[in-house]
């Protein structure tokens, strides 16, 4: 039992640690440029993002999950990552090419295109330390990247404040900072695969076709995914009333990211769980179906309580911290978006169970369609909301995605309890109403909060010690 307990926290530290890096570190850099910067130039950062974020998903045809999955299934497919390393580098310095010629001619005088081409050498950069990352990761070696990455983004905000001391963090300087601490990334982690694992850089044609052949059947599907969390900003930038309301959108959204956070953390550790589990395809058997519900109560547990506590601290926290930027003029947006929350963990768990059991093309399926949805549903949406429009097609797009993926799990591989999610988010509703109209401060009504709905999950036997051992059991295979 002890050795059960330490593995379970050395994985949770370690992929914690990559979390806390990407996400809350990240984020923390992003609130003190989102904090200096005016709205405008912010919106542009967050544009100029996004952009360069969906090309290099277009550019990786796939792979990714692919790559993750073969390696952690296998102990000889270390010969997917790097075929997928050499992919990125090729692809991301013809986008680049692409990208430059764009901002010179079409987006000559469009600021933001200006400033593409730094923000996509920033994330091509980024894009080539995927496949060492997937790597490690699917080794269960996840802290050498974490270590990496809080290295990098402490020196994002270090060089962000020295810039700030200098009176010159600008929009094109943000974008020296992240193709600096890329490079950090990308050389330390070249330095470590090849020192101190059995990563190989031989790369081999006929197994790239294979990589190749076995990723396009989703492709699509990746496509339209990430077009779900970019499609949104990108849009907002050119329909929906200019940059300002990008960046206040933009925030929003980033919080909702940070609210996700447990979801990063558990995930890359289910997966390796499930890839073996599921091989087969088949569907699974009676006692390892009580396991996975056991964590998805857990998974449920959990993510009702993060929207309810953040919402609760959003406006007047905020409103303190930004003097009015951002708080309660984009409160809204983040309070549909954080609803997503809990949808995400479920869809998380439901999508990994779809992809360990091979089932490409259904979620290749529910993925165009959501996307489609989306798609149409912010044409119609944002041009006369703006980023409340936005988050609006964002939710339904999520409970529509989170829907077909159920139906998918129930189908073929477990049944899964709907109720469980409605319970949980029954008693959360409860103790937020309970609490909002409380006359004292936002700090008090969040530790009553989290004590009512811990209290009543317990009392209600939603939640149970059965539950956390269950989960620890699954967390061993």
């Amino acid at each position: 039992m002890v050795v059960l307990k330490k593995n379970i926290l050395k994985s949770f530290f370690s992929s914690g640690l990559q979390a806390i890096a990407v996400q809350v570190l990240g984020v923390a850099f992003i609130g003190v440029v989102a904090f200096v910067l005016p709205k405008d130039q912010f919106g542009v950062i967050s544009w100029a993002n996004a952009v360069a974020m969906f090309v290099t998903t277009v550019l990786s045809f796939g792979m990714e999950q692919v790559v993750t999955r073969r390696i952690a299934a296998s102990d000889r497919s270390g010969w997917a990552a790097a075929a997928f390393l050499v992919h990125n580098l090729v692809g991301s310095v013809l986008a680049l090419l692409v990208i430059v010629f764009l901002s010179k001619t079409v987006g000559a005088s469009d600021e933001a295109m200006q400033f593409l081409p730094l923000f996509f050498t920033a994330q091509a950069i980024l894009f080539l330390v995927t496949p060492l990352k997937q790597f490690l990761n699917a080794k269960h070696m996840f802290t050498p990247y974490g270590v990496v990455a809080v290295v990098s983004n402490v020196c994002k905000l270090l060089l962000a404040f020295v810039f700030i001391k200098q009176a010159q963090l600008s929009v094109a300087n943000v974008a020296y900072i992240l193709i600096g601490c890329s490079l950090i990334e990308l050389v330390a982690l070249l330095i470590y695969v090849s020192t101190k694992t059995s990563f190989s850089f031989k790369f081999r044609f006929s197994a790239y076709k294979k990589l190749l052949k076995e990723s396009m059947p989703q492709y699509m599907a990746v496509i339209f995914d990430s077009s779900l969390s970019r499609l949104d900003i990108i849009l907002l930038g050119i329909i929906g009333g200019g940059f300002v309301a990008t960046g206040e959108y933009t925030f929003a959204y980033r919080a909702y990211e940070i609210a996700r956070l447990p979801i990063v953390i558990v995930a890359p550790i289910i997966l390796n769980v499930f890839a073996p589990m599921l091989s087969s395809g088949n569907r699974l058997d009676t006692t390892k179906q009580h396991r996975v519900n056991e964590l998805y109560t857990i998974q449920m547990f959990l993510a009702m309580m993060i929207p309810l506590l953040l919402n609760i601290m959003w406006s007047p926290l905020l409103d303190w911290v930004f003097d009015g930027k951002y708080g309660s003029v984009n409160s809204k947006e983040f309070l549909i978006l954080s609803i997503c929350v809990p949808l995400h963990f479920f869809m998380n768990l439901m999508w990994t169970l779809s992809f360990t059991a091979k089932k490409y093309k259904m979620i290749a399926t529910v993925t165009m369609l959501t996307a489609t949805i989306n798609l149409i549903l912010n044409l119609i949406l944002i041009p006369k909301y703006g980023g409340l429009g936005a988050a609006v097609a964002y939710l339904i797009t999520t409970v529509f995605q989170a829907c077909a993926y159920y139906i998918v799990v129930n189908k073929h591989i477990m049944t899964v309890a709907l109720s469980i999610i409605f319970k949980f988010m029954a008693i959360a509703t409860i103790v937020y109403v309970g609490v909002w109209f409380m006359p004292v401060h936002f700090v008090f009504k969040m530790i009553i909060a989290a004590a009512g709905y811990i209290l009543l999950t317990f009392v209600t036997g939603s939640i149970k010690q059965q539950h956390i051992l269950s989960v620890k059991q699954l967390l061993k295979k």
